[in-house]
């Protein structure tokens, strides 16, 4: 079996930084300590503790009526935006439908302008049957 050696713990850097470091950690904690203290001494102190809770539970209170009204139009907002964009497709198939029947509206009157032309430039024979109804 082997033995471990056992000698001073591990240290990080110098002695003189670490008892630096120590110091500066309690002058710290002490000033966080007196801080501390003195919030407790000055609510102690505090003449009327009772008007500065009512005071702040009323700032809350609306606080959170306030949010609760947020909330609602963020709601309302939020259902009216859904029926904007509903509106929005509609129209764009709307704007679709309405396109291609302009397509083919064009497409037909071109046509026609088309037949009209080789209905004139047809043979004298060919063109008494255009007139003829059945």
């Amino acid at each position: 079996m082997a033995t471990l050696a056992k000698g001073p713990p591990p240290t990080i850097g110098p002695e003189a930084w670490r008892n630096r470091s120590l110091r500066g950690l309690k002058l710290g904690q002490t000033v966080v300590d007196n801080s501390d203290r003195n919030c407790d001494i000055g609510r102690s102190a505090d003449t009327v503790p009772h008007i500065r809770d009512v005071l702040a539970t009323l700032s809350n209170d609306e606080i959170r009526k306030y949010m609760r009204e947020v909330r609602v139009v963020v709601a309302k907002l939020r259902e009216s935006l859904l029926e904007t964009n509903e509106e929005i497709k509609a129209l764009t198939r709307g704007k679709e439908a309405l396109e291609r029947s302009l397509e083919h509206t064009r497409k037909d009157i071109q046509l026609n302008k088309d037949s009209k032309r080789v209905r004139v430039t047809r043979p004298p024979t060919e063109k008494v049957f255009d007139f003829i109804i059945f």
